[in-house]
């Protein structure tokens, strides 16, 4: 990225905060999603869990976050990619979580497949989660 976040936040028709940086500048530290609670021990007592819900929520209807597929979490959150916007998310990709670690990251790179459904069904959403070692655990 090469905005600050506050230049991010206006991109995106969000109001510069403390909490809202500081969960931007978290998620850009980190490169990988992150649940509310990984978040919430990452700022400690910077900002508290009902203002981090917030954020979180503000980030995802803006187009700034997109929920990543878990097995263990009920929610992971990761950046989007610029094309997401407020009306649409474009984050239709495949996540690979490690069996070792348990950090999730992104593959942009790697398309979902496509899959023939009945015509009945009109599919608005696919989620692909791969499980593995990272580079660091298989190591």
């Amino acid at each position: 990225m090469t905005e600050t976040p506050a230049q991010y936040l206006h991109h995106h028709g969000l109001r510069k905060t403390l909490g809202r940086e500081l969960v931007l500048t978290t998620f850009l530290d980190q490169s990988r999603a992150l649940s509310h609670g990984e978040l919430n021990t990452l700022l400690g007592d910077q900002l508290n869990r009902a203002s981090l819900y917030r954020v979180l929520q503000s980030f995802e209807e803006s187009g700034i976050v997109h929920r990543v597929p878990d097995d263990e979490v009920s929610v992971k959150y990761a950046l989007c990619s610029g094309a997401c916007s407020s009306e649409q998310h474009h984050d239709n990709h495949v996540h690979f979580k490690c069996n070792h670690c348990g950090e999730t990251q992104c593959l942009p790179e790697v398309k979902l497949p496509k899959v023939k459904t009945p015509d009945s069904l009109k599919v608005e959403s696919a989620e692909l989660l791969l499980r593995g070692y990272c580079r660091h655990c298989a190591a």
